[in-house]
């Protein structure tokens, strides 16, 4: 139990107690003593009860106010301190299909489905400490993959159609992946997809007039649109929704052929209330496509495709606190798929592919990695 937990713990309890002794019966109340209806004297009988009931009062309520103190300090003692930084150990390097493309990982009840583009399959994974390959799932009848979510308010999966403009949806409930079908058509091709808190389906859409859009995950009806503040250069990539209720939104903007990256946090409402330039921070050769939220330290991870990293914000100031990198060992590799599974505490960062020189993709592989 951390110390303001238990701060909290405690102030609950001696407030209890400041209660239970406030509310003794006082000699002003009743002029003297009074019974109970069994004959029995309750309350105090004297000037000298009353007096010590008086001073217990009282020094409850100074410890009280000293909880309070103490709770004030520790918070403002984290607030100074910030987000502690995150520890990465590799648990296991998953593969996708021979020559594919990974374009997206979700984490179902007990399975770990992972997207391949080019094979158009979802390969399945147990979800457990040996990661056992199961079986893969052909999804033909999607045109071209590109991203994919889970939602446990409806136990089906959610696919991004890149050519043919829509999402489709595969139920999975009791095991079995059956009824894929057209779930929301009318999408803008580069739409990419993230779970609000209550479990229904955020959209960046690149329309005419960007526009973050919400819809309810069983009738895909839409809930909320809000158009993105001209201030808010470019197009969007990427959106994830605050447990506090704001929006962080990934966008770029190209000028001379160069593709300039930012993230900005917007209310409901659409004020900007945080933002941040990755050329003023130092950055410019820079991809961001993909966000992911840690709500366990209020952290932001950014996929960098380019700076081959993970760069993680402070979500609620966008500040950076940490850069995830490869140290020289494979790891971190073109970050663009990201997921954080709170429970178990693990990251997965899906690798992006590139041609080699024979034409043939380069590993999209999937890292699994352990948090701490």
């Amino acid at each position: 139990m951390s110390g303001t937990l238990c701060l909290q713990v405690a102030l609950v309890w001696l407030l209890c107690a400041t209660c239970c002794v406030d509310s003794q019966p006082t000699i002003a109340d009743q002029g003297q003593c009074s019974k109970s209806d069994d004959g029995d004297e309750d309350g105090p009988k004297t000037n000298d009860d009353y007096q010590r009931l008086q001073k217990a009062l009282h020094d409850e309520r100074k410890r009280v106010e000293s909880l309070q103190a103490m709770m004030r300090d520790a918070d403002k003692k984290k607030s100074s301190e910030g987000p502690r930084n995150l520890s990465v150990a590799l648990l296991k390097r998953l593969s996708p299909a021979s020559n594919d493309s990974g374009r997206g990982v979700a984490i179902g009840r007990k399975e770990i489905y992972v997207l391949g583009e080019f094979s158009r399959t979802i390969r399945v994974f147990r979800d457990d400490a040996g990661f056992e390959q199961l079986r893969d799932i052909s999804i033909s009848r999607v045109n071209q993959p590109y991203g994919l979510i889970y939602s446990n308010k409806t136990d089906w999966l959610y696919i991004a159609d890149y050519r043919d403009r829509c999402i489709w949806k595969l139920e999975t409930a009791n095991g079995k992946m059956d009824n894929l079908t057209v779930w929301l058509d009318d999408i803008t091709p580069m739409c990419t997809m993230s779970l609000t808190s209550d479990g229904n389906i955020l959209l960046a859409q690149q329309r005419s007039s960007h526009r973050l859009e919400i819809y309810d995950s069983t009738s895909a009806e839409l809930i909320f649109s809000l158009r993105l503040p001209a201030t808010l250069l470019g197009s969007p990539q990427h959106s994830v929704q605050t447990p506090w209720g704001t929006f962080i939104v990934s966008h770029y903007k190209k000028e001379n052929n160069h593709e300039q990256n930012f993230l900005t946090e917007i209310t409901i409402g659409g004020k900007i209330v945080n933002h941040f330039n990755f050329r003023i921070g130092g950055d410019e050769l820079v991809w961001v496509p993909f966000l992911c939220l840690d709500l366990t330290r209020e952290l932001l991870l950014a996929a960098d495709v380019w700076g081959q990293r993970i760069i993680v914000f402070d979500a609620r100031t966008l500040t950076i606190t940490q850069l995830l990198t490869s140290s020289g060992r494979g790891l971190m590799d073109r970050p663009f798929r990201l997921l954080i599974d709170e429970g178990k505490r693990r990251l997965f960062s899906q690798q992006w592919a590139t041609r080699k020189i024979d034409n043939a993709w380069k590993d999209g592989r999937l890292d699994v990695y352990q948090l701490s």
